[in-house]
């Protein structure tokens, strides 16, 4: 965002300011009551809207813990166009469920994964009995919803957009003051990395980005293949027949002996791929960039909260 207008906006983030503030306050005060799970609940959000990495950190989260207990996911399903609840199958469509839910659908079969806005009443079904046992629910981007007290916290922070130098809303994309970090758990700090195993070095590709920060994977790309093109459009952005027309009407490259290849992240994939007209489509996964060291920190942090949770719940 360009200064002027940082600056004309920052009386509205000051308002927005005492507005988020007030309200948590209430919360921590006991006056807005909140909602505490019969599950242990960990959830992982940010304070920055977009591009910190919930989605690779939730799916690792899902496949370790996953190792050990019968782990659940709860999103909001953004930018899907049904309401209420609904359990992700492998037939479910971004339409249905959000793109990100669709995503770790894809990277994670077999896992229980639900969507609901009422992230209180999407607990209560998955702990239902309807699905089966639930040992531990992993919430998507919840840790603004207050009406859910989680056991455990995770705030991921961006070193490419560190939360503490990022206004607020709307003169930035903070969602909180940073005082909102004292109830956090862990804060880590995630460097996302595409993993480009099985694109061929040097090959040329064109790249289809629907993601709120894609100029990480434009730099890692450009160093190592050919990127003819970047289709950039917004985050979480509703493909149409038109976006394809748009995309596939690139003329032949004069140098290029073969049709390069097209190249999308994960959420991009999961609604690109039903589009028959885009051949040679792949997903570039996102690693989560933790390090090794705080893993091991992370998910020994949350069996011990789990282990209390069970031992003060019998």
């Amino acid at each position: 965002m360009h200064r002027l207008f940082r600056t004309l906006l920052m009386p509205a983030s000051w308002l927005y300011g005492l507005g988020t503030g007030l309200r948590n306050l209430l919360y921590d005060k006991g006056i807005l009551k909140q909602y505490t799970p019969p599950v242990p609940v960990v959830v992982v959000g940010n304070l920055i809207a977009g591009g910190t990495g919930k989605t690779p950190v939730t799916a690792w989260l899902a496949r370790e813990l996953g190792k050990e207990y019968r782990v659940a996911i709860l999103s909001r399903g953004y930018g899907r166009r049904s309401r209420g609840f609904h359990l992700a199958t492998p037939n479910s469509t971004p339409d249905i469920i959000g793109d990100e839910p669709a995503e770790l659908q894809m990277l994670l079969p077999g896992t229980l994964i639900a969507v609901d806005r009422n992230r209180v009443r999407g607990i209560k079904n998955l702990t239902s009995g309807m699905f089966g046992p639930v040992d531990l629910i992993l919430m998507d981007d919840g840790f603004q919803h207050r009406r859910v007290k989680p056991g455990f916290s995770i705030i991921l922070d961006n070193p490419r957009r560190p939360m503490a130098q990022e206004p607020l809303l709307p003169a930035g994309l903070r969602r909180e003051s940073l005082r909102s970090l004292r109830r956090a758990h862990k804060v880590v700090t995630t460097n996302v990395t595409p993993d480009l195993t099985g694109i061929t070095p040097g090959s040329d590709v064109i790249l289809i980005t629907g993601i709120a920060h894609p100029q990480t994977l434009v730099e890692t790309l450009s160093k190592t293949h050919n990127l003819l093109h970047h289709f950039s459009f917004p985050d979480h952005h509703r493909y149409t027949l038109n976006d394809i027309k748009l995309i596939t009407s690139l003329p032949p490259h004069p140098l290029t002996p073969f049709p390069p290849q097209f190249l999308c992240p994960g959420k991009d994939y999961v609604k690109l791929r039903n589009f028959s007209e885009i051949t040679d489509l792949q997903m570039i996964p996102a690693s989560h960039g933790i390090d090794p060291a705080e893993q091991n920190d992370i998910l020994n942090q949350i069996r011990s909260y789990v282990k209390h949770h069970v031992e003060q719940n019998r």
